[in-house]
This record gives structure tokens, C-alpha cells and sequence, in this order.
């Protein structure tokens, strides 16, 4: 009885931590989403590269130190895509190209979608 008692508490605390992470993952990553559809894509549709580099530093700032805590929880793989669509999408702003910022930002945002959908805990992500 003592073995199950402590697998059990063993198991409510890591589905506790997991999903406290979840939820704070869930949050942020919406809020990247929000900020690359909402504006940053609509700035460089509008070809408007001030507000494109003042809305982009924080958004790769906000990048930056929520990855740190994202690798021990996501797929190194996953985190690491989206480091470098975020790596493309800077030099594409930086070279005004309306095109390709716009089409690797858009795909950031798919990424990070998709991290949040595949790294969730689901029945369809278990089997």
C-alpha cells in the first residue's frame, strides 16, 4: 500500500508541474500568435518596417527566454525550427523583402501552433 501511495503522489505531481507548464505554455504561445497576426504581419503587408523592427525585438526577446524553460518540456527539434524561422525572419525584415518576411513569419506562426497542439497532453498524443 505504501508503493501505491507514493507512485500515486509521485503521478499527481508531475501531472501538476505538467500542467502548469501547459497552461503558461499555452498562454505565451498565444500570445506570440496573436502578436505576429495581429501586427507584425499586417505592418510588413503594409510594408511599414518601423513598426515591423519595434513589434519584432520583443517578440523575439519574449522568444528567447521562454525557450529556455520550453527545452525541458518540448521536442529539441521542434524548439529548434522555430529558432530558425525566427533567425530567417529577422534577416528578411532587416532586408525589407515583403514576400519572404511575411511567408516565414506566417509559418512561424504554424509552427508555434503546432508546438503547443503536439506537445499537449492528449489522448491523440499518446497512442
Amino acid at each position: 500500500m505504501r508503493a501505491f501511495l507514493i507512485s500515486f503522489l509521485s503521478l499527481a505531481l508531475l501531472s501538476g508541474i505538467w500542467y502548469a507548464y501547459e497552461t503558461y505554455s499555452d498562454e505565451k504561445l498565444n500570445m506570440y500568435i496573436a502578436t505576429i497576426e495581429e501586427k507584425i504581419l499586417p505592418a510588413i503587408e503594409a510594408e511599414n518596417w518601423s513598426e515591423v523592427e519595434t513589434s519584432f525585438k520583443p517578440l523575439e526577446s519574449a522568444w528567447n527566454d521562454y525557450r529556455k524553460k520550453a527545452v525541458f518540456f518540448f521536442d529539441t527539434i521542434s524548439i529548434n525550427e522555430a529558432d530558425y524561422t525566427l533567425a530567417r525572419v529577422k534577416y528578411y525584415i532587416k532586408a525589407k523583402d515583403v514576400s519572404n518576411a511575411g511567408g516565414e513569419l506566417a509559418c512561424l506562426g504554424e509552427q508555434l501552433k503546432l508546438l503547443g497542439k503536439n506537445e499537449s497532453f492528449l489522448l491523440e498524443n499518446v497512442f
